[in-house]
């Protein structure tokens, strides 16, 4: 049996501004290995020379600012162009799985939660043992994003992008309620560490 068949891993999914990465703080909490693809990406963003060149070439020198990329600019495209961001995820995501399953691997902890906001559009639902959806209220998702400064057409606009919460909600094996307060959360999964470690 290999080491990686002998932990316990998790994907950890979700609406956007459901509370995916406090969730995610939570498990770090407990001891769990946490990763986040939003922070591989935002590496990936930073720091691969080629991943810089093809937005540059394929988005347009106006996404780079003293040869770093502007993720805002970036995030204002995609959600925007279907075809540039589906161009972009083509890019990213075989990146992104290849690094979050290397770092699953080399983890010493036997129990690892991946955080994937497109777990489920992905069709990534098979590599994890179970998945864990964080839901919430549209009104709350709304609120929370115009208090990281998007317009409400921003906000539709990244809603929209994803697939439906009520439909990630039936694909996942257990569904966290993210609509409360912090305190709820943690309980939630404290009695999720409780059962599954």
């Amino acid at each position: 049996m290999s080491i990686q068949s002998q932990k316990l891993l998790v994907g950890l999914t979700g609406g956007i501004a459901c509370g995916k990465s406090t969730a995610l703080n939570v498990f770090g909490e407990l001891g769990w290995e946490t990763i986040s693809s939003d922070a591989i990406v935002a590496d990936l963003l930073d720091k691969n020379e080629g991943v810089k060149h093809s937005i540059k070439t394929n988005l347009g020198p106006s996404l780079l600012v003293n040869d770093e990329v502007d993720k805002k600019k970036v995030a204002e495209v995609i959600f925007n162009n279907s075809e540039a961001k589906t161009w972009l995820e083509n890019l990213l995501h075989p990146l992104v799985r290849e690094t979050w399953q290397r770092l699953v691997a080399i983890s010493d902890k036997e129990h690892v939660v991946v955080e994937i906001p497109l777990l489920f559009e992905k069709n990534l639902k098979d590599l994890f043992q179970i998945t864990v959806c964080v839901q919430c209220k549209k009104t709350i998702q709304l609120q929370r994003l115009h208090d990281r400064g998007l317009t409400k057409a921003q906000s539709n606009a990244r809603i929209e992008s994803q697939m439906s919460l009520n439909e990630k909600i039936r694909l996942a094996d257990i569904v966290l309620l993210g609509d409360h307060s912090l305190l709820f959360l943690k309980q939630q999964i404290e009695h999720f560490h409780a059962n599954y470690t």
